[in-house]
Order: structure tokens, then sequence, then C-alpha cells
């Protein structure tokens, strides 16, 4: 019976610390005050590194935008008045997203700008084959 005891304590030991040390989102608005601050002195790693928060920030807005893309699917009614709902409905979870992620569109954009005035951030804004393997890595929607 201790030794049950002993284990469970481990266990629950085990557990907080691994919670404890899970990595929180990134806050888009920090990384883009920071891009414009040091931006023009980042080498191109350390532009990958802001992009990967970027889209690590973004993700769950994504993954919220995909739901809503396979809501379109009318399950093979392609009846106009199916068409039309499924649409209104859509578009009223888009709104929903809107007013729940802010600015996440305007920092993207805002990011993407700056990253394009400098040389390193450029490179890496245009290495289209990198930044699809940072998407898959983090679990972001491909057709996204």
């Amino acid at each position: 019976m201790k030794k049950v005891l002993i284990g469970m304590l481990a266990l629950v030991m085990c557990l907080g610390f691994v919670s404890c040390n899970k990595e929180s989102t990134p806050n888009m608005a920090d990384i883009v005050a920071k891009a414009k601050a040091d931006g023009a002195n980042w080498s191109v790693d350390e532009w990958k590194d802001a992009y990967k928060q970027m889209m690590q920030a973004a993700k769950p807005m994504m993954l919220e935008l995909q739901e809503v893309m396979k809501s379109m699917d009318n399950g093979g009614d392609d009846s106009d008045a199916a068409n039309a709902a499924k649409f209104a409905e859509a578009m009223a979870k888009i709104q929903e997203l809107q007013k729940k992620y802010g600015d996440v569109e305007k920092l993207m954009d805002e990011f993407d700008s700056i990253a394009k005035g400098t040389e390193n951030g450029k490179k890496v804004s245009e290495d289209d084959e990198w930044a699809k393997s940072v998407a898959k890595e983090l679990g972001r929607p491909e057709d996204l």
C-alpha cells in the first residue's frame, strides 16, 4: 500500500511539473513590437523564430476558421436554400471570430510589412517551403 501511495504522489508531482512547463501562446502585439524595435538587426534565424511565434499565436484562430469552413459543407444538399442557410451561418460564425480575435489580421499584416522591409525578414517571408514545413510542424491547417 505504501508503494502505491508513493507512486501516486510521484505521478501527481510529474503531472504538476508538466502542466507548469507548457508553453503559452505567444502574444502577437509583443512580437510585432519587438520586430519594429529590433527587426532590422535580426538574423534570418531570428526572423524565422519570430514568424514561427506569429504562426503559433494565430493557430487557434486558424483552427476555428477551418471548422467554420467545414461547416459550410451541406452534406450533398445542393439546393439554393441549403447553400444560403449554410453561408449565412458561416458568415455569422466568421463575424464572431473577428470579434473574438480582434486585431490578429492587422497584426499579421503589420508584422509581414516590417519583415519585408528588412533584408533577412524578406528572405524568410519569401521562403514558402520553410513556411509550409513550420505550418505542418505546428499542426496548422493546410487549407488556410
